[in-house]
């Protein structure tokens, strides 16, 4: 086996290696610089659409073109979009919604002072002396009044209703009695051609007889509606009780 070019079994180092390294950096390091190469910049190709050709109405002299007029008729009815197309039906005035501020609709009414508690008034001392005088006697009470039968009419009636409208009952009832209600359709002529009981006295006889009542009163006449609907309500005094 030949001798090798560098002697490993030497104990100290070599400068033939060190060197022969030194000069290999430097050679690789000049291959930089020697051989450098500039890419050129690439400049993209502009393209150029192809002519558009516009179809118009007009010829080239300006003047209507009857031809050209027919071809557009016929590829606007051709079009396949316009029947493909989804119809975008607005409503008017859709954007036009006035702007209204928030504050100027009230909702809650602020709370005011609450009105001050009232005063106990305590009555004055009476005289020792009169505690044992005898109390003076009580003043009669007033006489009662009679309560008659009263009848009243809605204000859809209560226009045409007739000037006197007294009712007296015939019948009385044992017992207290409630208002009887009754639903009334009047015709334009004034006559009574509907009545409905809407509440019942708790006395039928009662009833009866405030539905003969008003069938027997004749209203004006009024062109409003053929027919008017009103509430009767009759009141019972004490002509239609015998307590």
């Amino acid at each position: 086996m030949g001798e090798l070019t560098f002697s490993w079994r030497r104990q100290r180092s070599s400068w033939l290696l060190t060197g022969f390294i030194f000069a290999a950096l430097l050679f690789h390091s000049a291959t930089f610089f020697l051989f450098q190469t500039i890419v050129p910049p690439r400049i993209a190709t502009p393209r150029t659409a192809p002519p558009v050709q516009l179809l118009t109405p007009f010829a080239p002299d300006g003047t209507p073109s009857p031809e050209n007029e027919a071809v557009l008729n016929w590829i606007a009815t051709a079009d396949p979009a316009i029947v493909a197309r989804v119809p975008d039906v607005q409503p008017s005035g859709l954007l036009n919604i006035p702007y209204r501020p928030s504050y100027l609709t009230p909702r809650t009414a602020p709370l005011g002072v609450p009105p001050e508690p009232a005063s106990i008034q305590f009555p004055p001392a009476r005289d020792p002396l009169s505690l044992i005088i005898a109390a003076p006697q009580p003043p009669a009470a007033p006489s009662v009044i009679a309560q008659n039968t009263l009848v009243t009419f809605s204000a859809s009636l209560a226009t045409r209703a007739p000037a006197s409208t007294k009712f007296t009952p015939t019948q009385r009832s044992n017992k207290p009695v409630e208002n009887t209600r009754l639903l009334l359709g009047v015709s334009d002529k004034g006559e009574v051609r509907f009545s409905f009981l809407q509440q019942a006295s708790g006395f039928p006889t009662l009833d009866a007889e405030a539905d003969n009542f008003l069938r027997t009163l004749n209203f004006s006449a009024s062109s409003d509606a053929p027919i008017t609907w009103g509430i009767v309500t009759f009141e019972w005094g004490d002509d239609a009780t015998t307590q």
